[in-house]
């Protein structure tokens, strides 16, 4: 069953309003945006929902920062930020069950699983850097001197040459991602034929090119293996999907374009039965979106955790990235 447009928007509403309730360190300021994911539960039985974490950033470190001792976060995008927080929360969960206190696991046998009714909802104040982000654009514009820049984290492209014309034309939102090396790789043709899509991509930057791959790509798996890991997942009877992907307003969106990016790769309909997942975008817009007057990704990450409605920590990741 499909939530509500009011679910909808009181989800994102909750989303926003633990976030703007957290400390002032690690939010943009001035000139500043940044991106909010979080992981919401919802009880279908009394349509109950609850913050469960929240993750906030749009930094990556590149190939050259990464440390081969494991002390460095390498992925500080919202939505990993955000997953991390909500796996933590798992297993408190689980510990619970174990010490025989309230938690959301039944103990069956060595296995744990979830009571009835209880699904997990993903917000994101937009949409996932990476093929999710190559979205038609609304409407028509002139060509002449257009770069088109997703609102998502993206680095520089390359304006097409061509002549001034007054014709319009179609066009396509596009990301900073890079394709993989060694795949096909992006056309860089005027308009729709920019990009490759269905590609798996790195993270999007300037300089030092990053070994993550984009949060489309990382999504995608979340959709068809499950958002717990594999540590996890030796604990738990079965998977743990994401219902349903809530995303703000104020961004491009494409309902279509996520089918395609998150559920259907490379034109192959993976069959998920009831696994599959239902997008959504709020009426509700997360105040720190990119804009006119945000130009400046914030240069830390913020990471919550509720666990039995109890604050646990917020934490600023400090990324070693020069402005």
């Amino acid at each position: 069953m499909r939530l509500t447009s009011a679910l909808v928007d009181k989800i994102t509403k909750t989303c926003n309003d633990q976030y703007m309730k957290l400390p002032k360190t690690g939010k943009p300021v001035d000139n500043e945006w940044t991106v909010l994911s979080c992981v919401v539960k919802y009880d279908r039985n009394s349509t109950s929902i609850e913050m469960v974490s929240l993750g906030t950033g749009s930094k990556c470190v590149g190939a050259t920062k990464m440390s081969p001792r494991g002390d460095i976060l390498n992925d500080s995008h919202a939505e990993v930020i955000a997953r991390r927080g909500f796996l933590l929360y798992l297993f408190h969960e689980i510990e619970k069950s174990i010490d025989h206190k309230q938690s959301l696991f039944n103990q069956e046998d060595s296995k744990f699983k979830f009571k009835d009714g209880i699904e997990f909802i993903f917000y994101s104040s937009q949409l996932p850097c990476g093929d999710a982000s190559i979205i038609p654009k609304d409407g028509e514009e002139d060509q002449f001197g257009d770069v088109l820049e997703s609102l998502k984290r993206q680095a520089d492209t390359e304006i097409c040459d061509s002549e001034p014309k007054v014709s319009k034309i179609k066009d396509i939102h596009r990301t900073g991602a890079k394709c993989l090396p060694g795949a096909k790789q992006d056309q860089r043709e005027c308009g729709v034929n920019y990009h490759q899509v269905c590609q798996v991509r790195t993270k999007p930057g300037r300089g030092d090119r990053t070994l993550s791959v984009s949060c489309s790509d990382k999504l995608a798996r979340w959709v068809h293996v499950g958002i717990q890991g594999a540590l996890l997942n030796m604990f738990l009877d079965k998977p743990i999907y994401i219902s349903s992907f809530i995303f703000g307003a104020g961004v491009p969106y494409s309902e279509e374009t996520l089918e395609r990016a998150l559920v259907k790769r490379n034109a192959i309909d993976y069959q998920l039965d009831s696994n599959r997942p239902d997008f959504y975008q709020s009426s509700v817009k997360f105040p720190h979106i990119r804009s006119e007057e945000r130009i400046r990704p914030a240069a830390g990450s913020i990471v919550w955790i509720n666990s039995n409605n109890v604050y646990v920590f917020t934490m600023l990741i400090f990324i070693s990235f020069k402005m």
